[in-house]
């Protein structure tokens, strides 16, 4: 377990299409319940939630795959094999957390050009998070920052990470 932190706001997830019953029913209690807004299909990417081994409960997560590959891209080892016995379980941040971010974008149809709000659940800045793994990371992948998520060409989803 090491605790890592948001440098910026970190745009990871899906498209609200994938959303299963129980991150479903988190953001109906979250969102729509206390009035942020009226149907969570207006949600265009949602952040995943797992089951931390740690709180016993559902989390927002990043999947340890994504961090994987972000540790590996950092280190220069993308798309080279690991040979050693580990599993990286993921990052799980608090539910206070998280927000809905909320920007305008323009949708260009032919010479037609629609103005809409595209919203996307983040991370917010400055949030602690825990790292969760299993076994022994190898030397090489113990980066001291990742970028992960999506709007990464924006600043988006730089994470330190303080193995100590």
């Amino acid at each position: 377990m090491v605790e890592v932190e948001a440098l910026t706001n970190i745009a990871y997830g899906f498209p609200l299409k994938y959303i299963d019953n129980k991150t479903k029913s988190i953001l109906v209690e979250k969102y729509v319940k206390t009035g942020v807004i009226d149907d969570i299909n207006h949600i265009d990417f949602f952040m995943p939630r797992c089951l931390s081994p740690i709180a016993n409960k559902m989390m927002p997560c990043i999947y340890g795959t994504a961090v994987l590959s972000a540790m590996k891209e950092t280190a220069g080892l993308a798309g080279k094999p690991l040979k050693h016995d580990f599993s990286i379980l993921g990052i799980y941040f608090d539910e206070n957390d998280v927000n809905l971010l909320v920007r305008k974008i323009t949708l260009v149809k032919g010479e037609q050009r629609t103005q809409t709000l595209a919203i996307t659940e983040m991370v917010n800045s400055g949030a602690h998070g825990v790292l969760l793994y299993e076994g022994q990371i190898p030397p090489e992948l113990m980066v001291p920052k990742i970028v992960i998520g999506r709007m990464k060409a924006r600043g988006f989803g730089r994470i330190i990470i303080k193995w100590q």
